[in-house]
């Protein structure tokens, strides 16, 4: 049975993008959109894998509704051929439990031996989609991967994991779910050829009435209340003179404010 490997992506505001509050229940951001960095990651290691595998199956999925659509065509432009939008635009209205919940009932399915994803998000930063989906799995997951080691016949993995500044090496069993780090892959310019692909390529859509989802409440366990702006910054002291100099002058400084006696 060839290697299955499934990666999950997101789509996300650039960073660059100019990000308003319209209103206290309603965002205002540029259309400027871009899949997710870590995610591009993951689907450069999917692909790394494929290099020593080259039969291995890989597969990109997304939830979410038009924008989603965006991260998947990137991920067919890096190298990944079958691609799977997971709902529609009612799902970007809810939750990260939910959309984990869905993701999740779409791999069972599918069966996966190795799911990989971003650490984070370049949006929210949550870091919660991963994990979440493995316990819906049930199976075991390991976060912040900056290096793996496949052996398809013994159907096991090891890894490297970076936790404060250290690589704990770990070795487990497929299936297993893995978040990828800085430093797992180096994600590729892709080429002109499969760019053109992407863009002419239909995206197949999975509607969450065929997951057997509608049980489960999309409004989930998280409930946004409003988006304020963050306070102001207080006014900036330079100190004039180059360092060390500027010792005296900063401890001078700090005694006229009171923060020193």
């Amino acid at each position: 049975m060839p290697l299955k490997i499934a990666v999950l992506v997101k789509q996300v505001p650039d960073h660059e993008a100019i990000i308003q509050i319209a209103s206290e229940r309603e965002l205002s951001i540029e259309n400027r959109y871009v899949c997710s960095f870590f995610d591009e990651i993951a689907v450069e290691a999917a692909l790394n894998i494929q290099k020593k595998y080259p039969d291995a199956e890989l597969i990109a999925l997304s939830a979410g509704g038009k924008k989603a659509t965006d991260a998947l065509r990137r991920a067919i432009a890096l190298g990944i051929d079958q691609v799977e939008q997971i709902g529609d635009e009612s799902i970007e209205r809810t939750e990260s439990n939910f959309i984990a919940y869905a993701l999740a009932a779409r791999l069972k399915a599918l069966q996966p031996h190795l799911i990989i994803c971003g650490k984070q998000a370049g949006d929210d930063d949550m870091a919660s989609i991963g994990p979440m989906v493995a316990e819906y799995l049930k199976i075991p997951h390991a976060s912040a991967v900056v290096s793996l080691d496949i052996d398809a016949g013994a159907n096991k993995i090891k890894i490297g994991r970076e936790v404060e500044g250290e690589i704990w090496q770990l070795e487990s069993s497929l299936p297993l779910l893995i978040t990828a780090e800085k430093g797992l892959a180096e994600p590729h310019v892709p080429v002109v050829t499969r760019v053109m692909k992407a863009m002419k390529a239909k995206i197949q859509q999975v509607p969450l009435a065929e997951l057997g989802v509608q049980e489960y409440e999309q409004q989930g366990r998280i409930r946004r209340l409003r988006y304020v702006m963050p306070s102001s910054r207080p006014p900036v002291t330079m100190m004039q003179q180059p360092f060390p100099l500027n010792i005296e002058e900063l401890i001078n400084h700090l005694k006229e404010k009171g923060v020193l006696s």
